[in-house]
């Protein structure tokens, strides 16, 4: 499981941010993983990388502000089919290329049907307007969202989790408050505030049919499964101001962890767009 909210501050006058992303990669404590960083094969990238054997370098989230692009992966669970293709190639080829998003899919369109399924989400920042786009193997439909809050998870984007229109709401009470960009030390502690919210949002009848064993443990957006050695491992927060400057964080669990007693470690990177 995994979950990303996104305030679309563009139509915001009062704000001094045009896009503010947050994300929590939910996923096994054992899988190998690189943490963000600019990638070696492309030092115009910055994301982690899936070390997982057979999973191609992909990645769950990366961004390529040169080509002024985002990409983010959420898994469906559902049957898996046999032999399947790396979903997290879809974000790496995705943010390493100079197509949009629509496109991309087009291009990709007979690879991810060999995928299991997923939703993919782009942002694009080379307008005024952050173009936002989601894309799901499962429906084979593009989306545009214009919303000024968002928020995507482990279920179509027009079936949200009850978690996800909770998150919605706090991000909305945070930007709304803190929206100028001599408030950022604040504004990103709430943020980070937000992703380590252990509340569980229930009833939710979609989680507890889909995930019937596990519904209760994943109905919060931070996930803690001792028993399973699995949750949320790493949070990433993107703010992209009006003037074209990105701070881009990515606070995460260092390996091996011990999720009784996990070392969480912070990497920042500024980034001004061209």
């Amino acid at each position: 499981m995994c979950i990303v909210f996104i305030y679309n501050g563009v139509n915001d006058v009062e704000s001094e941010y045009s896009l503010i992303l947050i994300s929590n990669r939910d996923e096994h404590f054992n899988r190998p993983a690189q943490c963000m960083s600019p990638w070696i094969d492309d030092c115009t990238v910055y994301g982690g990388k899936d070390l997982e054997p057979g999973c191609e370098g992909g990645t769950w989230l990366a961004v390529a502000p040169i080509r002024k692009k985002l990409g983010l992966l959420l898994n469906l669970p559902g049957v898996k089919k046999e032999n399947a293709k790396s979903r997290g190639r879809i974000v790496s080829d995705y943010v390493r290329s100079e197509m949009g998003m629509t496109d991309y899919v087009e291009c990709i369109h007979d690879y991810s049907m060999q995928c299991n399924e997923f939703v993919f989400l782009s942002v694009e920042i080379g307008n005024l307007t952050p173009k936002i786009k989601t894309y799901s193997n499962a429906t084979d439909e593009v989306n545009q969202w214009t919303d000024t809050y968002l928020g995507f998870s482990n279920s179509l984007p027009n079936r949200p989790l009850k978690k996800v229109e909770a998150g919605k709401k706090y991000l909305k009470d945070i930007c709304s408050r803190l929206n100028k960009t001599k408030d950022k030390s604040q504004l990103i502690d709430e943020l980070i505030y937000l992703l380590k919210n252990n509340e569980r949002h229930l009833p939710d009848n979609q989680l507890e049919s889909r995930q019937p064993n596990l519904y209760k443990e994943l109905s919060s957006i931070f996930v803690h499964i001792p028993k399973g050695k699995y949750g949320t491992r790493a949070h990433t927060i993107m703010l992209l101001s009006k003037s074209g400057h990105i701070d881009l964080i990515e606070i995460s669990m260092r390996s091996p962890i011990d999720d009784e007693n996990p070392y969480w470690e912070r990497s920042e990177f500024q980034i001004d767009l061209l």
